[in-house]
C-alpha cells in the first residue's frame, strides 16, 4: 500500500511541476484509459470465477442500490445547502457595497 501512495503522490509532484509536453500528457491519459479497462476486466473475472460472491449477487445489488441513493441523495443535499451558503454571503457581499 505504501508503494502505490508514494507512487500517487510522485505522479501527483510531477504533474504540478509542468515537466510534461502536450504530447506526453496525450499519451499518459490515453494509456490510463486503457489500464482502467483492463482492471475493471480483471475486476469483473474475479467476481465471474467466484460461485460464493455470484450466489449472493442479488443480495449484495440491492443492499448496493440503497447505498447508491442515500450517497447521491446526501452529495445533492450537500450541494444544495453550499449553494444556499454562498448565495446569502454574496447577498450580504452585495449589501455591504452600497
Amino acid at each position: 500500500m505504501q508503494e502505490i501512495m508514494i507512487a500517487i503522490v510522485l505522479g501527483i509532484a510531477v504533474g504540478c511541476s509542468d515537466l510534461l509536453d502536450y504530447n506526453v500528457k496525450k499519451w499518459l491519459s490515453r494509456l490510463s484509459t486503457v489500464s482502467l479497462f483492463i482492471m475493471l476486466l480483471c475486476l469483473g473475472a474475479k467476481i465471474g470465477c467466484d460461485a460464493e460472491l455470484l450466489g449472493k449477487l442479488a443480495q449484495l445489488g440491492g443492499k448496493s442500490l440503497v447505498m447508491a441513493f442515500f450517497i447521491i441523495g446526501g452529495s445533492v443535499l450537500a450541494l444544495w445547502l453550499v449553494l444556499k451558503l454562498f448565495a446569502k454571503t454574496a447577498a450580504r457581499a452585495e449589501g455591504s457595497d452600497e
